[in-house]
């Protein structure tokens, strides 16, 4: 229960106490530095041990207990907080006097002149700040008048100086006492500042009535809950329809909210909060719910410290819930349409992929024929044509990859100049064609086996010498690479490449854009060159998951200088690698020689397009491979015998039956017949990485990705049969390899 006892108007009222830590919180950083100074000065007539023991308590006091101090005072009932106080000033101003006191006791002339202008200050402070409370006051000049008569008593004994030099101090605080006039005029500013106050906080009660915003107090000891009008009509209540104070404030709150208001009720009552702020649903005179925002503050304790008044208001968030509702709204609207847009990237992926497989397999099995030259020219363009439809189709599935943040990068160790030739190579046919001069320039660093993804290294300098290519009309492409090995054992080495064309350029601004999805040049650019404007997008991408960087800098009708900073780290020191060089160790760029090993070799195909079939084999007639084709899925798993295939390649997507359940049920089958596996590749145009992790799970153990060309067709095929389990290799043999 609150004190029943009268409050005092005397200035020895609760009210001066907290006006007075208040002045004494502002004034703290003057007096501590004021302490430094006389403690820096002292060092002239004492020992520094003693100066720098003296500013330390002080510190000590002023930053440690001080505060703790204050705090406890301001909790106690206003009757003892005065005293309380004062007895606090009273150890604070012992502290404080330290050094006039050593100064005194030195005896000194210096030490006397720092004692006396010390004291001087200190009385005229204690006239000014202290004399509206006779106990503070008398509080923090009992240790100056102890200081100012024990200090010359101990420095010259029983004389005349140590009787004199307190007088002299006595006057000198006589005079001081003509400035307590301005603490009188300081007790009047206060007063002013209080009518101000309340004036401001009535001011502020009308302005929060008049936003709708409804007021609230809540006194805990007797339970009674006081609101405003306006928070009366924010729950659709007219003024006089309920009667208050309220009994019990929880009527109003939702059953499922009232434990979290009294959760934040207590963390703030605990000092753990400056105020309570709680979104809660308050029921309205329709019996409807509608969320408001209710922010709290403790006012005052009984004398036991139980928390006693709460006064707060309560905001309408109905406007507000309902955008975050149509947020929410909006956010799924586009989660399912970005998961509606990846699933039909996937379908668009297998839609586009099986006719280009038609077109790019047919192509390579024809290159195989005899050709004329006209012939071989069209043959060529068909070629072009369809690896650059096959380009665009992988931009556009790596963007949406990473755009779905399910891009993974493959790590492996790989050769470096080996991969970069290998992506460079594949320019040079087209730079022939330009009549362009295309070089590729390594640094005596750049050489050596890397810990990385190649395939995407090479997909880098292929689009950046693509775009090269495509940009420069004469002149020259260079593709520069060099190793930037650290100082420093274990970092990782930079490899920089760098890629140089004699083409069109562009200005700044174009350099600053150049790098989003769907940028070119220019309007013109995709209508003279063409291109989807995704490449450069998926070269920054692809760095930027590598942890590296790209740039460009050009000029317009000068050429463009595109470069590509990726820290990587060597997998084998460059000694080891020279030494495994000259010792002919294979490097894996053999060429895929004869076919002859793989006559009489039995393959199962399943595949429901026609034109696949048709095009596997055209590709494997000539090898010898025996091959067997069905439709769908189920038809796969009839044929099936342990023993009877060498390899099976199975497409994903098929009627009746789809690869990955037909996979399954092969594999249930070898498991009950207790033979070893058949090795089974995914022969399949979804080439996206959730189908690879699907067809592992089914228990494929290879993946050859659509279109194919002769090379790929057989290179994934050599790789499947090497495989004696299916456990040993988790391999993807991709269209972009």
């Amino acid at each position: 229960m609150p004190s029943s006892e009268p409050r005092s108007g005397s200035p020895e009222t609760a009210f001066d106490v907290r006006t007075a830590i208040e002045l004494a919180r502002h004034g703290l950083f003057d007096r501590v530095a004021f302490a430094a100074v006389y403690a820096l000065l002292s060092l002239s007539v004492l020992p520094w041990m003693e100066s720098v023991g003296w500013i330390v308590v002080i510190a000590v006091w002023e930053l440690g207990f001080g505060p703790v101090l204050d705090r406890a005072v301001l909790r106690m009932p206003e009757h003892r907080a005065s005293a309380a106080y004062a007895l606090c000033n009273l150890v604070g101003g012992a502290i404080f006097q330290g050094v006039a006191f050593l100064c005194l006791v030195n005896g000194s002339p210096v030490g006397v002149a720092i004692a006396a202008t010390w004291i001087g200050g200190t009385v005229l402070n204690v006239f000014v700040f202290a004399s509206a409370s006779r106990q503070l006051m008398l509080a923090t000049l009992f240790p100056v008048a102890m200081v100012s008569i024990l200090g010359p008593w101990l420095a010259y004994g029983l004389s005349w100086k140590s009787a004199i030099i307190p007088v002299l101090l006595a006057l000198a605080g006589l005079a001081s006492r003509r400035f307590s006039l301005d603490h009188g005029a300081l007790l009047t500013q206060l007063a002013d500042r209080q009518v101000a106050f309340a004036d401001m906080e009535r001011k502020l009660s009308v302005a929060i009535e008049a936003s709708g915003d409804g007021l609230f107090e809540l006194d805990l000891i007797a339970g009674e809950f006081t609101v405003s009008p306006t928070w009366l009509a924010m729950l659709g209540y007219g003024p006089d329809e309920i009667e208050c104070p309220i009994a019990d404030w929880r009527v109003f709150v939702h059953p499922d909210d009232v434990p979290k208001v009294e959760q934040d009720f207590a963390a703030h009552f605990r000092g753990e909060t400056a105020h309570t702020a709680v979104e809660q649903r308050m029921q309205c005179k329709d019996g409807a719910y509608k969320w408001v925002l209710s922010r709290a503050r403790l006012v005052s304790r009984t004398d036991t410290g139980r928390p006693w008044r709460i006064v707060g208001t309560t905001i309408d968030l109905t406007s507000r819930k309902a955008l975050e509702h149509q947020l929410e709204a909006a956010r799924d609207l586009a989660e399912s349409a970005n998961n509606a847009k990846s699933v039909f990237v996937a379908n668009m992926s297998h839609e586009i992929r099986t006719p280009l497989n038609g077109v790019i397999g047919v192509a390579g099995a024809l290159a195989g024929t005899a050709l004329s030259p006209a012939q071989r020219e069209m043959l060529g363009l068909i070629e072009s044509s369809g690896h650059m439809l096959e380009q665009i189709l992988s931009d556009i599935l790596d963007q949406a990859k990473i755009e779905a943040g399910n891009f993974q990068l493959q790590i492996a160790p790989f050769d470096l100049r080996r991969e970069v030739e290998c992506a460079a190579e594949l320019m040079r046919p087209r730079t022939d064609e330009k009549g362009l001069r295309f070089q590729v320039v390594y640094a005596p660093s750049a050489e050596g086996m890397f810990e990385g993804d190649a395939v995407r290294l090479k997909q880098i300098v292929s689009n950046l010498a693509s775009n090269a290519i495509k940009f420069t009309s004469s002149g020259a492409v260079t593709v520069r690479i060099e190793a930037l090995d650290p100082a420093k054992d274990g970092d990782p080495t930079l490899v920089r490449i760098e890629v140089r064309d004699t083409g069109i350029g562009f200005d700044a601004e174009t350099a600053n854009r150049l790098f989003s999805r769907f940028v070119q040049a220019d309007g013109s650019i995709s209508r003279q060159f063409g291109g989807t404007g995704l490449g450069l997008a998926i070269c920054k991408q692809l760095t930027d998951l590598m942890g590296g960087q790209i740039s460009a800098r050009s000029e317009p009708g000068e050429g463009s200088v595109f470069t590509v900073e990726i820290p990587m780290v060597r997998s084998m020191s460059i000694a080891d690698y020279r030494a495994r060089l000259a010792s002919g160790v294979d490097r894996g760029d053999e060429e895929t020689g004869s076919t002859e090993h793989l006559d009489r070799v039995r393959i199962l195909l399943a595949e429901d397009h026609p034109t696949n079939q048709r095009v596997v084999q055209l590709i494997l007639e000539p090898t010898g491979i025996v091959l067997t084709t069905v439709d769908n899925g189920q038809e796969a798993v009839e044929a099936f015998r342990p023993g009877l295939f060498d390899l099976i390649l199975m497409d994903m997507q098929m009627p009746v039956m789809d690869g990955l359940a037909a996979t399954r049920a092969i594999r249930d089958l070898e498991a009950k017949a207790g033979c070893a596996p058949t090795p089974i590749a995914m022969f399949t145009a979804n080439a996206m990485d959730e189908h690879l992790a699907l067809a592992t799970a089914a228990g494929a153990n290879h993946h050859i990705a659509k279109p194919i060309t002769p090379d790929r067709l057989l290179a994934g095929i050599e790789l499947a049969l090497a495989s004696l389990e299916p456990d040993d290799t988790d391999l993807a043999v991709r269209s972009a390899s």
